[in-house]
């Protein structure tokens, strides 16, 4: 459940993905930065990197501290597939749906939109994550 304190996001500086303890801040102009530190990339006696990107606010996702059903780690912002049990007027009746992970405030949980029932969290351990909103907004029916 450790992974559940991680967060990813893209770099500024080359748009790859980055995963680690995420810090907001002031620099020493007083203007706001977003960084993650990764601490398996420190290389102090190279000097290439210091463990600290800088961050594109927009992109930040937090692990879940779930894996879907292949073991990889569901993060918000994910696009997960799943088979969805529902009830209709004759009785229950099932889907293939794609949805979401979102951050829900009123239930302080990861949910899945367009999940057809309640308690949409149930889904995420037998779910598939194929993709996120961020590098694949048409998944979702969004536009690139």
């Amino acid at each position: 459940m450790g992974d559940r304190y991680l967060f990813k996001a893209k770099r500024l500086d080359n748009g790859e993905w980055v995963t680690g303890q995420y810090v907001k801040g002031l620099d020493t102009y007083d203007k706001e930065v977003h960084l993650i530190f990764e601490p398996t990339t420190i290389f102090y006696s190279s000097g290439e990197t210091d463990g600290w990107s800088e961050i594109d606010p927009s992109t930040i996702c937090q692990c879940t501290g779930l894996r879907d059903k292949n073991g990889n780690l569901i993060w918000e912002n994910d696009i997960v597939a799943y088979w969805d049990t529902y009830s209709t007027e004759s009785g229950l009746a099932e889907a293939d749906c794609d949805g979401q992970v979102v951050w829900d405030d009123e239930t302080m949980s990861f949910q899945v939109t367009n999940r057809l029932s309640a308690e949409s969290y149930e889904v995420l351990d037998e779910c598939s994550v194929i993709g996120n909103i961020i590098d694949s907004p048409e998944l979702m029916g969004g536009t690139e």
